[in-house]
């Protein structure tokens, strides 16, 4: 018994935390090399990978007219909303 118990043991708390992703999807594009259906999986994942088990509310803000259509079909497919903001810009992050 050598007292490691893993990563859900150690999440505690926050394996039952409220949690929702804010993509800031204009500034932080889907890479070119990524496929976008894996995106919501990925992320779902890596949160399950730390002990976390409750559901992921993913949505992405920015201008989506430059985002293509099949990659905007496909976010919306694994259940990532897409929220347009036009020319809206973003503070949070940055220091400009």
């Amino acid at each position: 018994m050598g007292g490691g118990g893993g990563a859900a043991a150690e999440a505690g708390e926050y394996g039952k935390a409220k949690i929702s992703v804010w993509w800031d999807i204009e500034n932080c594009q889907v890479p070119k090399e990524c496929e976008p259906h894996a995106i919501a999986q990925n992320i779902t994942t890596a949160l399950v990978k730390t002990g976390y088990c409750g559901p992921v509310p993913i949505s992405a803000y920015g201008d989506t007219n430059g985002i293509p259509s099949s990659v905007q079909q496909a976010l919306n497919s694994t259940g990532i909303g897409l929220n347009h903001c036009g020319d809206l810009i973003f503070l949070i992050g940055h220091d400009e």
